[in-house]
């Protein structure tokens, strides 16, 4: 994960405070909230968005759970039941 950058999101309790401009911020601040999740380990879509909504601050899970299928950082079965993080290629 990049940190470069990531401090300028963030607060002092590590929660994202806004929502990047640029490309390259979105992706630190999704593989920021991509590494609050375990590889290997399945998750319902309720707990995606509570992690996701106690590391953010502006109030849009939805938004940022999108994102993080979108850039490839975790999966998700069609009907929405199962997450998994996937592991960043080496």
């Amino acid at each position: 994960m990049q940190k470069e950058g990531l401090e300028k999101y963030l607060d002092r309790d590590g929660k994202i405070i806004s929502w990047p401009n640029t490309a390259d911020g979105k992706q630190i601040v999704c593989e920021y909230l991509a590494n609050l999740f375990e590889c290997g380990k399945n998750y319902t879509e309720r707990e995606v968005t509570k992690t996701i909504s106690d590391y953010h601050c502006f109030m849009n899970p939805t938004m940022l759970r999108r994102e993080l299928i979108a850039r490839k950082l975790m999966g998700r079965k069609p009907d929405g039941s199962v997450y998994w993080r996937i592991e960043a290629e080496k």
